[in-house]
């Protein structure tokens, strides 16, 4: 991950007066929302962050601007008091999920600047600081509209965008949850992991495969409540959408791409994530490469077996833990390879989570099928 930067405010007017009015203007930079990962604006962006003075409209919304509470300090992780409450409240109005109003700066409250920072400003996400300064509360409390980049058959959809590295859950058109996220990192990988199998035996064995979430359109398939155990880890509340690829809770939601191939977002998101969706909403995944209406339904790149792994052994499934070991490569050193033990449940896990029979499940309407080495995470 390249160094941090200061936070840029190219194409932003901010001025802050006694009775304190900031302007932004988001719709007419070159790093807009809606960019491509070479920098470039999509000849009809169809989403946009858009504030205006005064009886103008930019786009599709007329806005009016409003006083900016003063703020003489900055705010990051660790503070507590008014402010921070203050910058909450804020943050939820916009539609970002900062946690409970509580006045305390804590790391769900900078996951949430951070998507601030890279869906409203235009931050890379290797540069985000999750810092709130006096010129970002002005930005923040300018009027801003945030549109969908596409219409949805259904009254809701969830829109990702690989290149900010931020997802939008949008009902009706306006969106219900913005959120941090990370996904694949683009590496391959290669991995010795314990298969629990229906006979109440465990398999282990080689597989290696690349970390890649594929840009598509997709729909919710289904999903499991509660801590899914799969070759790679656990997954907490995913609801899957292509194969074994879900938008999932997990402990660990750096501020790059760091997933198997999952939208891992935070926990407290994931508490009520699976909520908000149902079988057959829309997933449109954005690379920043092409439209997601170019791939279609893009299939995951599925794992394979490790060529370089010499045994597959069987043993008794007597395991209730999952414990991950790091060692070196059989004949690579650029290619990660670790152990993995998954957690044994009485209906049995397996690299590719297939829609259980549990009532916690809402199934598919059409089967899902996929090789069994199929490893989200």
């Amino acid at each position: 991950m390249s160094p941090r930067r200061p936070v840029s405010f190219a194409g932003f007017t901010a001025a802050l007066t006694l009775s304190v009015i900031a302007v932004v203007w988001l719709t007419s930079r070159d790093d807009a929302i809606g960019r491509t990962d070479a920098g470039s604006v999509p000849t009809d962006p169809t989403m946009a962050a858009t504030a205006s003075p005064p009886a103008t409209t930019t786009g599709t919304a007329t806005t009016v601007p409003i006083s900016v509470p003063p703020l003489d300090h900055a705010l990051s992780q660790g503070n507590a008091g008014s402010d921070v409450s203050k910058l909450q409240d804020r943050l939820r109005e916009l539609a970002f999920d900062p946690g409970p109003s509580d006045g305390v700066f804590g790391p769900a409250t900078k996951q949430a600047v951070w998507a601030f920072e890279k869906l409203i400003l235009g931050t890379k996400p290797d540069a985000v600081t999750g810092r709130v300064t006096p010129k970002i509360w002005a930005a923040m409390n300018t009027p801003i509209t945030i549109q969908a980049r596409r219409a949805s058959p259904t009254d809701t959809h969830l829109e990702v965008y690989l290149p900010e590295q931020v997802a939008v859950l949008f009902q009706a058109g306006i969106p219900r949850l913005i959120t941090h996220i990370s996904t694949g990192d683009g590496r391959d990988w290669c991995n010795e992991v314990t298969i629990d199998n229906d006979d109440a035996t465990q398999t282990t064995k080689g597989i290696c495969g690349t970390s890649i979430t594929p840009g598509g359109v997709y729909k919710f398939q289904y999903k499991v409540a509660g801590w899914k155990s799969v070759a790679l880890g656990r997954v907490y509340n995913p609801v899957f959408f292509n194969y074994g690829i879900a938008v999932h809770g997990a402990t660990d939601v750096p501020d790059h791409p760091a997933s198997h191939g999952c939208v891992r977002i935070p926990m407290h998101i994931a508490e009520y994530f699976s909520s908000l969706v149902e079988r057959g909403d829309p997933v449109y995944v954005f690379d920043g490469v092409h439209e997601p209406e170019d791939y279609g339904a893009q299939p995951p790149v599925f794992d394979r077996p490790d060529p370089n792994y010499a045994t597959t052994t069987t043993i008794a499934a007597t395991t209730s833990t999952t414990v991950t070991t790091v060692s070196p490569a059989a004949t690579s050193s650029t290619t990660p390879r670790t152990t993995t033990t998954t957690a044994t449940t009485a209906a049995g896990s397996s690299t590719e989570p297939a829609p259980p029979s549990s009532p916690a499940v809402v199934p598919s309407t059409a089967a899902v099928t996929a090789p069994t080495t199929w490893s989200p995470g």
